[in-house]
């Protein structure tokens, strides 16, 4: 059975999603049998392990590679790109607001390492509607707690982050920066948004970035 297709290794794949499934399933048991694990942040982060996990397994078995990295074309706009978010809402809210912010970009890399650091660089030669759908449906069945959800839009919120955050990786090779789109998301659900401030400083982050990143040489 031939296993690769235009430089996709779909046993890799195949591997790759079934841990990352694997995991999700467990971590869901588990926080669903103890509820308090909610609260805290170390498990909270463990949900995140499954995509990162499944690609550094497949890649270290079928030794497949990737140029998008965790600093991707710039170290210094990396960094940067995470600590102004940081400093930021540390400042406008208070200590704890910067650690939730940082956790939310840990728990961003975490998955941004397998969506697109690995699965997006594999299908990179398939036309980009049709890697960035598979991507969005593969990643949608991976949060299979959808009874929390409503579907339709979160599957168009999927997609519409796995062609934006994929560009992303396309133009930067920067995984960090990936995790911080999909962090500050994940960030802005504590319900900060109504806050005038937040509004105005995430507005003013998600510019900074873009500047930094496409206008900064």
């Amino acid at each position: 059975m031939r296993l690769v297709y235009k430089d996709i290794h779909f046993g890799a794949i195949a591997l790759f999603y079934m841990i990352a499934l694997s995991l999700r399933l467990i971590t869901l048991a588990v926080g669903n049998k103890y509820p308090s694990l909610w609260e805290n942040y170390a498990f909270q982060l463990s949900t995140g392990l499954g995509p990162i996990f499944g690609a550094l397994v497949a890649m270290a078995i079928f030794k497949r590679k990737t140029e998008y990295t965790i600093t991707g074309k710039s170290i210094w706009k990396s960094i940067v790109t995470i600590a102004v978010p940081c400093l930021t809402f540390s400042i406008i809210g208070e200590l704890n607001m910067g650690i939730l912010c940082l956790l939310a970009f840990t728990y961003g890399l975490l998955e941004e390492y397998g969506w697109r650091g690995f699965l997006q660089y594999e299908l990179r030669k398939l036309p980009m509607w049709q890697y960035v759908l598979i991507i969005t449906v593969v990643w949608f069945l991976w949060h299979l707690d959808l009874n929390q959800r409503n579907v339709l839009p979160f599957f168009l919120l999927l997609l519409f982050a796995s062609w934006g955050i994929g560009k992303i990786a396309t133009d930067t090779h920067s995984l960090l920066f990936c995790s911080t789109f999909h962090g500050i998301v994940n960030f802005s659900k504590h319900g900060m948004l109504s806050d005038t401030p937040f509004l105005i400083a995430f507005i003013c982050i998600i510019t900074f970035w873009i500047f930094i990143w496409y206008f900064v040489k």
